[in-house]
Formats: structure tokens, C-alpha cells, sequence
């Protein structure tokens, strides 16, 4: 029912780079959702910063049978590979099954005791010093770990958060599965807090959720990177003059937000600037534009690079906008951006300078308009848009924080504060 990774599959650096300061074990999802690249994953760029100094074993479970290409992406660039590809139509049984007896169909559906066998082999012939997790999926794995080996835990914006999220917008029959996997994901999260000597996440409020999850864990907030060579800045539209308004959410409620807020502002901006193209990105497929108003929507498939030249502005409105897609991507790839005040405050941006700010339909189309009718302002803006993210948000600097983290730990004795409980007694209460 399962294949393990073959011995092909753990090579081994070049000669040059056989002198590591650690041996570290990632365990983790590492092969993303299709249409999404193996290397722009958070936990990529991390493991590449890593290696730089250390030599690193990468460990996961994937239910795609057709993995080759991303395989050897990963074998490229790490080279030492464990990892197990279970049939997913039985998976899905197994997961359905563990939930109606009271386990996570999380774990379930990725547990393989193919992995956990080579795993222990590994872990008895290797000496590692340091253990990452960075997907509730491969917690169990960690739990199995010796205490003694130090774990850190990269919780990036907590994976039962997806799953109570779920839950408070869907349908009553469907929230109470998905509020019960939320609740029975986060006691494996716990378990892993307590456990880990350092704790990671992608947000302050997921690292919250993880503090009121295991009140003495050390945690801290590593925000997500931006990939300054994703957007080609030197891309030419014509010029037809374009905004773009990311919709920050996958949620419908997010996007009718959105469809509003254009209703209230294309009437005026059409009469400012003649012949404007609105552009909507969702980040959920299917997407349809409200009738009666001349918007373009982008789906999840589109290349959102098309839209990074000099001829248009991203911008986003409502209080809560998705700093990564909406703000701090476009930045990096020179586009000029309007967003709130609040927002602009959370990136400790230089309104004016870095980016525009607005904070009602007025405004928007004041400051959107300037910027479509004026060249030079609009690429000053863009440029030092895109330095500020250079200087604060690339993904070099979000990685190096973690390295820093990395390297307390090897000088570090200090072990778990808290002995993980097992997830079948905390579930019995």
C-alpha cells in the first residue's frame, strides 16, 4: 500500500560542501499543491539558507503518484531525500474512518509506517542535532523523536486555524466536521509546542494560537518572505492604464467586499482617468464578476506578472488586506501601491514614499488617479517601493532569522520545558 523512497533517492551533496555544522532532519510537506513551485515554498527558502552550513536530510509523505519532476527539483538542490507515496482513494477512507473513532484525519490520512521504520533506521545510523517540523501532518513523526535530539517547530500560520475557518463559514453539517478536525489538529499542535525548544510562525496571531496552545513554549513571529526575482518589472503592457485589486481572502464574503468597494469607486474613476481597466485577482478558482460592472477577475491560474509594469497600480481596499499578496508582492515588483493607513502602520511603511495611502473611496480614486496620470510619480513609487521590500521583507532576511534561531539552539542545552501529553490521553480528557 506504500513506497518508500529507494536508496536512489538519498544522495549526497557535492564533495565541496561536506563539511557541515549540523546534521538536521526536515520534516515537513516540501511538495506543494499543483501549479505551485517546489522552490517558492516557505519552507524552501528556509531549507536553502540552511544548507548553506548544514547538512540536511528532507522527510515527507505525499499522496501524488506522479512526483519525478518535483523529486528531483529536490534531490538538485538537497540532494538526501526519505520519503513515502501512499494511494490517496485509501487514504481518504482511512482518514474518514479515523475520525468517526475519534482520531485527527490529518494524521491519519498522512501516516506511513513504511516512513516511520526508515525514519528510526536513519535516526539510529545518524547522529542529528537539531529535528524541524514545519506541517501538522509530519508531527507524529517529530513526537517519535528521542527528546534529547532539540526540535524546532515552524508552525506557519497554524494548520488547524485552516480548519476553524472552515468551520465558521460553512454549511452546519460540514462546520461540525470541519470544527472537530480543528480541535483534534490542534492537540497534536500543542503536544509539538511543548515539546519543541523553540517555536516559529508566519504571524503574531498565529503565534498566539500557539502560546494559549502551550502557555511556556518560546515562540516567535518569522514573517513569510518576498521573492524579488518573481515579478519581471520590465514587463510593457501598452498603455492602457490598469488597477489591480487583490481580493485578500478565499472566502466569498472577502470578495463581495471587494465587488462593493468597486461598485463605489469605478463610476468616478472611469470619469477621472477615460478608458481604466480593474482588474480583480481572487485567490479561490471560479470567481465571477458582479453583472452590470466592467471589471476583469484573474484566477488563481493566471500569472499575476502581467500585470507588474509601469502602466499599473495595485491596489487594495478594506481593513484586513493579505500583506503577502496584496501589498508587499506587487512592491517588490515595482508596482505602485495604495492601500490603508492601517496597513501601511503593520509594514512600518513611509506613507508617500514607499507606498500611497487611503482610507475611503474618495481618497482611492484621488491618489489612484494621480498615480495613472503621472509617469514619473508612478515609477518613483514603484521603485522605492520595491527597495523597501528588498531591505525588509525578502525572503534572504526571513530565512536568516531563522538560521539565527538555528544557531542559539546548537549553543544551547535548555530542553523542553513541558513533557508532550499523547493525543490519545488528551483526548480522553
Amino acid at each position: 500500500m506504500e513506497a518508500a523512497a529507494s536508496a536512489a533517492d538519498q544522495g549526497r551533496r557535492p564533495a565541496g560542501d561536506q563539511i557541515p555544522a549540523m546534521n538536521i532532519l526536515m520534516l515537513g510537506r516540501w511538495l506543494p499543491p499543483a501549479r505551485q513551485p517546489v522552490r517558492g515554498t516557505r519552507e524552501y527558502h528556509f531549507a536553502r539558507h540552511l544548507a548553506r552550513r548544514h547538512q540536511l536530510t528532507l522527510a515527507f509523505i505525499t499522496d501524488n503518484q506522479d512526483v519525478a519532476g518535483a523529486i528531483s527539483a529536490l534531490r538538485a538542490d538537497f540532494g538526501d531525500l526519505e520519503f513515502s507515496v501512499v494511494p490517496r482513494a485509501w487514504r481518504s477512507l482511512s482518514g474518514a474512518l479515523s475520525l468517526a473513532t475519534g482520531e485527527s484525519c490529518t494524521l491519519s490520512y498522512f501516516r506511513s509506517e513504511a516512513l516511520r521504520t526508515r525514519l528510526a533506521d536513519r535516526l539510529r545510523q545518524t547522529r542529528y542535532d537539531l529535528v524541524i517540523v514545519s506541517s501538522s501532518t509530519m508531527i507524529q513523526y517529530a513526537l517519535d523523536i528521542d527528546p534529547s535530539v532539540p526540535l524546532l517547530a515552524d508552525f506557519g500560520v497554524v494548520d488547524s486555524e485552516w480548519w476553524a475557518n472552515q468551520a465558521a463559514t460553512g454549511a452546519p453539517g460540514v462546520s461540525r466536521f470541519f470544527r472537530t478536525e480543528a480541535a483534534r489538529l490542534r492537540i497534536a499542535e500543542g503536544n509539538a509546542a511543548r515539546r519543541a525548544t523553540r517555536c516559529v510562525t508566519a504571524t503574531p496571531e498565529a503565534a498566539q494560537i500557539i502560546r494559549t496552545l502551550a502557555p511556556a513554549a518560546s515562540v516567535v513571529a518569522i514573517r513569510d518572505g518576498v521573492d524579488m526575482d518573481a515579478g519581471d518589472t520590465r514587463l510593457r503592457l501598452g498603455r492602457v492604464p490598469t488597477v489591480v485589486l487583490n481580493a485578500s481572502a478565499r472566502d466569498g464574503a472577502n470578495l463581495q467586499e471587494t465587488f462593493a468597494f468597486c461598485r463605489a469607486v469605478l463610476p468616478a474613476l472611469q470619469s477621472r482617468v477615460p478608458g481604466v481597466r480593474v482588474v480583480v485577482t481572487t485567490r479561490g478558482p471560479g470567481a465571477r464578476g458582479p453583472a452590470g460592472v466592467d471589471i476583469e477577475i484573474s484566477s488563481p491560474g493566471g500569472d499575476r506578472r502581467l500585470f507588474h509594469s509601469h502602466t499599473v497600480v495595485g491596489a487594495v481596499g478594506g481593513e484586513a488586506p493579505d500583506m503577502q499578496a496584496c501589498v508587499l508582492e506587487p512592491m517588490a515588483a515595482g508596482v505602485p501601491v495604495v492601500t490603508t493607513a492601517a496597513a501601511c502602520r503593520s509594514l512600518d511603511a513611509r506613507p508617500g514614499r514607499d507606498l500611497r495611502i487611503a482610507d475611503n473611496p474618495d481618497d482611492f480614486i484621488s491618489r489612484v488617479a494621480e498615480l495613472l496620470e503621472d509617469r514619473p510619480l508612478r515609477e518613483e513609487l514603484g521603485a522605492q517601493g520595491r527597495r523597501f521590500v528588498q531591505e525588509n521583507f525578502s525572503w534572504n532576511l526571513s530565512a536568516s532569522r531563522l538560521a539565527q534561531i538555528v544557531d542559539d539552539m546548537l549553543h544551547s542545552s535548555a530542553g523542553p520545558e513541558v513533557p508532550p501529553r499523547s493525543i490519545e490521553a488528551a483526548l480522553e480528557g
